[in-house]
């Protein structure tokens, strides 16, 4: 039988050195489980309040510093909300420093009281793409027909609409995809891994290696 005795630190008792190796070994730790749950349920409520309720199982995303890295959502949208929504900037009810290069969209508005009356299908969508990250936007709209009578004139007001959607859905995606980058850069740095250790009370040898499966096995060894 050989016993041998090791030196456990905490990470505070560690040299600068050390700190330095024990942060790199544990670099994935904050993020080694849903980090993003928090993330996903932020971006769903702000939808929420202009018009466009999103599917939380249809958000995707990978990142984030490699080619083809990106995200995605699906969502249901309320025309008339959204326009109404963004006129009162109504996002800032739940993110009052966010801003968003939102405007009205620029379409003869003779067309919203036939969204309103339901002539028009208030049913346009926002679309992940199935292959790829981004988004896409579907009017849901093939035939405007009143008492009977088609609205063939309308389909270049309703182009400049699903143009207007389809900005919207951008730049919605663009601020998913830089809020979850900016949570996972801040996860793995070196404060909140510090943190998360000091929290977790992980132990280290002297030279910053994680120790904490010694000690576990030193207190099977003697129950």
């Amino acid at each position: 039988m050989k016993q041998i005795t090791l030196k456990l630190y905490s990470f505070n008792e560690l040299d600068k050195e050390a700190k330095g190796k024990a942060l790199t070994t544990h670099r994935d730790l904050n993020v080694n489980f849903d980090w993003w749950y928090d993330e996903f349920e932020d971006f769903i409520e702000l939808c929420s309040r202009i018009g466009i309720a999103v599917i939380k199982d249809k958000i995707k995303f990978r990142g984030f510093y490699s080619q083809g890295d990106g995200s995605g959502f699906s969502a249901k949208v309320d025309i008339l909300k959204l326009i109404t929504a963004i006129e009162n900037q109504s996002w800032k009810d739940y993110a009052p420093l966010q801003e968003f290069p939102f405007t009205a969209p620029d379409i003869d508005r003779r067309v919203l009281p036939l969204l309103a009356k339901d002539i028009l299908p208030n049913e346009p969508q926002i679309i992940s793409r199935s292959q790829y990250y981004g988004v896409v936007v579907d009017l849901g709209i093939y035939v405007v027909n009143e008492d009977g009578r088609e609205h063939d004139n309308v389909f270049e007001e309703l182009d400049k609409l699903e143009e207007w959607l389809r900005k919207i859905a951008e730049a919605l995606n663009r601020y998913l995809y830089t809020t979850l980058e900016k949570q996972y850069d801040f996860l793995c740095s070196d404060t909140a891994i510090k943190e998360s250790i000091l929290n977790m009370e992980y132990l280290f040898t002297a030279d910053g290696r994680s120790a904490n499966y010694l000690e576990q096995l030193t207190k099977r060894k003697t129950h």
